[in-house]
């Protein structure tokens, strides 16, 4: 059990660094965004999709209209719109084409990426580089998933990393947009 707590603990030091990496100026074109954007959408696949769906939830528990690409109630994306698009490597086809897709119907494009020289990078109106991995971090217990060739390895940094990015983004879209817990507590589902 000593070994699930070690994880954690390369896990979080990683994340942290990764936090220190963030470059404030790209965060603040992709805040300015958000407000003027009619609709929402985020996309992944993976670790990514499935962040991006706790991303998306959070938005509507701040008042957006915001929604997962590819599930069954998505609407359609119109000029005004935004998109999330979250891939580590910033090549996933599925991700590229979409970005395309949605740039022909005019929508904003926000890159989620580690990559910042990626095909997404290039098609997004805005990039925030999300660095998956320190290499100055000795990952002994987690190396258990393999190293920075693995992916596995680098896909839960990267998820972690995008997970803990996207709560404190959530808190200072709250901020920009004036809503209180209140307001964003009458939002959370409640017929569960």
């Amino acid at each position: 059990m000593e070994r699930v707590k070690k994880v954690a603990k390369e896990m979080l030091q990683n994340a942290t660094w990764s936090v220190e990496q963030l470059n404030e100026e790209d965060m603040k074109g992709m805040i300015d965004i958000f407000p003027k954007a009619k609709k929402i959408f985020v996309l992944g696949v993976g670790h990514s999709g499935l962040i991006g769906k706790v991303f998306a939830m959070k938005l509507a528990h701040l008042g957006f209209n915001s929604y997962v690409v590819g599930d069954v109630t998505t609407p359609a994306l119109n000029s005004g719109d935004a998109m999330v698009a979250i891939s580590q490597s910033g090549e996933t086809p599925t991700i590229t084409t979409l970005c395309q897709k949605a740039k022909k119907l005019s929508g904003k494009i926000i890159a989620i990426t580690s990559s910042p020289e990626s095909i997404l990078s290039k098609l997004a109106d805005y990039t925030v580089v999300i660095r998956a991995k320190s290499k100055d971090i000795d990952f002994a217990h987690f190396s258990s998933l393999g190293d920075e060739e693995h992916k596995n390895m680098s896909g839960a940094l990267f998820g972690l990393n995008i997970y803990l990015f996207f709560y404190g983004l959530i808190c200072e879209l709250a901020e920009v947009i004036g809503q209180t817990p209140k307001q964003i507590d009458s939002r959370h589902a409640n017929i569960e």
